[in-house]
Formats: structure tokens, sequence, C-alpha cells
């Protein structure tokens, strides 16, 4: 499982995409203006993995795209039917809008394996009670501040919800993952009953392709998929070893 940074072009109001990619774990940059997304990416090439347009294109926009991937290797999958384009670094869509495709097409993109210089491993496990309803929305706005801290601090792990419980682990240098546990964390009024479970230091990192992963089972249509497959991914061997100790949260997070 890989943790892309994704330029995602999508018609306003629709904002589908950023939710999912969000949940399965990638970085999306959104634009719901197709100027302003290419634009950006003509800019910044160098800040994305992979790039997904759900957007009509015109043939001013399709010339700027055959210009960019004339001159950079960018993954690029288009969602709307579009003719005018030919080049071996794009994808079509066929069918009905469906993301399963998309997101089996961001497993195929090569990324560069981040090296992390850790001096003394530690790894923080701890759960605690959602107050009041977690809406994907809400969810959004926690990945997305966690990914981007997490990446400051050099910091990687896993976020689980489920029936109301959050799990989450955190991987990094001792100082800025207990700072952060206990200064943040610790004191965000959308949770309560915050429980450390494991604080243990570890020889090598179960996330490190992750600034945060995420894995759910119970909020709504577009989120009830295991978004993080634990039973494949080798961090799931690591919390079902530690849960089965913990006999309190084992029935919300282990099937």
């Amino acid at each position: 499982m890989k943790s892309l940074n994704v330029l995602v072009i999508e018609e306003s109001g629709k904002n589908s995409l950023n939710m999912v990619l969000t949940c399965w774990g990638h970085v999306p940059t959104f634009f719901s203006a197709i100027t302003e997304g290419l634009q950006q990416l003509q800019k910044t090439p160098e800040e994305f993995e992979a790039v997904i347009i759900d957007y009509p294109l015109s043939q001013d926009d399709l010339d700027l795209l055959n210009t960019l991937l004339a001159h950079h290797n960018i993954p690029v999958y288009l969602l709307t039917p579009t003719v005018g384009i030919q080049h071996a670094m794009v994808t079509l869509h066929q069918g009905k809008i469906d993301y399963k495709p998309v997101l089996a097409w961001l497993t195929t993109i090569e990324k560069k394996e981040r090296v992390f210089q850790d001096n003394k491993l530690f790894t923080l496990m701890y759960a605690s009670h959602a107050v009041g309803e977690t809406t994907p929305f809400i969810l959004m706005d926690i990945l997305a501040t966690a990914r981007r801290i997490n990446k400051q601090l050099g910091i990687t792990g896993v976020l689980l919800f489920s029936q109301g419980w959050w799990l989450q682990i955190l991987e990094g240098e001792f100082k800025n993952v207990t700072s952060l546990f206990f200064d943040h964390i610790q004191k965000d009024a959308r949770h309560q009953m915050v429980t450390p479970l494991v604080m243990e230091y570890h020889d090598h990192r179960r996330f490190s392709n992750w600034d945060m992963g995420f894995y759910s089972t119970d909020l709504g249509e577009n989120f009830n998929s295991q978004w993080t497959d634990l039973d494949k991914h080798p961090a799931g061997e690591y919390i079902r070893e530690k849960l089965t100790t913990l006999s309190d949260f084992t029935q919300y997070f282990i099937r």
C-alpha cells in the first residue's frame, strides 16, 4: 500500500474523488477548475506522482495537457470521455463511473521508497471514543491534518475507526511521537477516553509509505470497505497481536 501525492481535478460540487482518495490513504491536492489544476501541474510537476481528472476538457486544455506530458512522465487517469489525446502515460476510463479501477490503477504507480534516519524508533498505540457523530468530512479533516503534521515530524502510522472507537498507531522518534500524543492528540476535543495501549521501541517501521493510513467499516455507503486491508498488510499482524491482550478493544477492530 502506497500513499501517493495525487493532483485531482473534479467538477465543483462532486468532491467524491477527493474524499475517496483521502480515505484510501492518498494525499490529494484538489482543484474544481481545470485551468487552475493544469497550471499547478505545469508549475510544480515534481510534487505529484499521479493526476486524476474528472472534468470535461476543451481543446486548449488538451493542448496544455499534451504539452505537459511531452516534458514530464506523470501518470494521468481521465474519468471523463476524451478524444484527441494519445499518450502512454494516460489511462482512459471505460464504462460507468466506478472508483475501483481508479484505485487499482494507483497501486500500479511506482513510488520512491521513503528513507528515514531513525534514532531508536518508538511506537505508540492508543484507543479513544469519538465525541458526537464522525462524518466523512470530519474524517477527511482529521486525516489531512494528521498527514501534514506527521510528514513534518517524520511520523508514520495508521488510523482505524469502528463503532465510534478510534485506534491509532504512531511511529517515529520518541520525542516527536510523545509530544504529538500528549500535547495535541490527547487534548483534541473530538474524542474522549484517550487510552494509551502500547508504548515500545522497534527496529523497523511498519508504515513507511503512510503519513497516516486509514481503515474503517462503518462510515456510510462510500466508506464501508476495508480501506486498509489489514488481512494483507504486515501491520495487520502487529495490530492483531497487540489487541489479543487488550480484550476491551478487540471486539471493535478484530473480526
